[in-house]
């Protein structure tokens, strides 16, 4: 091997011990209150939050290349964590993983950090522009808002915004009231009781599966994306529907207005042929719950659970 080869072998053998110096370890505990507000700051890398049964908060992880250090303080009812950086703080990747008193409150903040919080009981705000966020657990409230990160959320919260621009919105099990948004993804609902609903895409597809109690309300809005329901059989509720470009494909047996085409299967179609708004109206059960479902272009399916 010529001399040049031999230095440039060296330095690729180096290269990963040296990456790995730059990196800067933490192991950090601080006492906290049980309900305290924990305030997170990361830009880049990952956030992964974990609730335990200990009035404390421990942050562990490492932190970027350019990272200054780490900002841990904690005050009565208030803890703030932030990864301090020189320079542009995007190009900075730390790995933090903080737990927490599972009945904490937090407010997470990233650009492209990749969010993960489970088991904390408290509210939920978690915000990012590209990184995803995922939150998972028995939180009381979840706010969450990503402009192309994907949001997943999972568990019985009882009340839960989120909002995307050009990702997919996946949430599961969760209860009572649900506001949820984005323009360009796919937005799916599943799992528990709703007592208000609104959904809303521009382009993309909307699913959901789950349940409407007594007078629920369940506002639904597409520009260019189907529509598809999963609905008790029993339910009873009050649809209102409306369509310029799709047909209504539903299981439940309805009245259709003037213009539409009924199957003599049980199951009823309502055809779009022009550009005319069309809508229907009809009731299951002996009504109730408040369903209403707009779109433009998109076909709307209503399905027996």
């Amino acid at each position: 091997m010529n001399p040049a080869r031999h230095v440039l072998f060296a330095l690729a053998l180096a290269a990963p011990a040296i990456a790995a110096s730059a990196q800067t370890r933490v192991d950090q505990r601080r006492p906290a209150d049980a309900d305290g507000l924990v305030q997170i700051e990361n830009a880049a890398g990952s956030i992964k939050v974990i609730g335990w049964d200990r009035d404390e908060i421990q942050v562990t992880g490492s932190l970027g290349a350019r990272a200054e250090g780490l900002e841990f303080v904690t005050r009565p009812r208030r803890t703030r964590i932030q990864v301090e950086v020189q320079g542009n703080p995007h190009r900075v990747t730390s790995d933090l993983e903080i737990r927490v008193p599972a009945g904490s409150r937090l407010q997470i903040e990233s650009y492209s950090a990749a969010i993960d919080v489970r088991d904390v009981n408290g509210r939920i705000k978690a915000e990012s522009v590209t990184g995803s966020i995922a939150i998972a657990g028995k939180p009381d409230e979840v706010e969450v808002e990503s402009v192309s990160g994907a949001i997943s959320i999972s568990g019985p919260a009882k009340r839960v915004r989120a909002s995307a621009t050009n990702a997919n919105v996946t949430i599961r099990g969760v209860n009572g009231v649900i506001d949820a948004e984005t323009v360009n993804g796919t937005l799916e609902v599943s799992g528990g009781d709703f007592q208000e609903g609104r959904l809303e895409t521009v382009n993309g597809a909307i699913r959901f599966d789950g349940g409407l109690i007594g007078g629920a309300t369940l506002d639904i809005e597409t520009v260019n994306g189907s529509v598809e329901l999963r609905l008790a059989a029993n339910l009873g509720a009050d649809f209102t529907i409306s369509s310029f470009g799709g047909d209504i494909d539903s299981d439940f047996e309805v009245k259709l207005g003037p213009g539409s085409i009924s199957s003599s299967s049980g199951r009823d179609r309502h055809d779009r042929h022009d550009d005319r708004e069309r809508g229907m109206r009809f009731t299951t059960g002996g009504g109730g719950a408040k369903v209403a479902i707009t779109t433009l272009n998109g076909r709307i399916v209503l399905r027996k659970r």
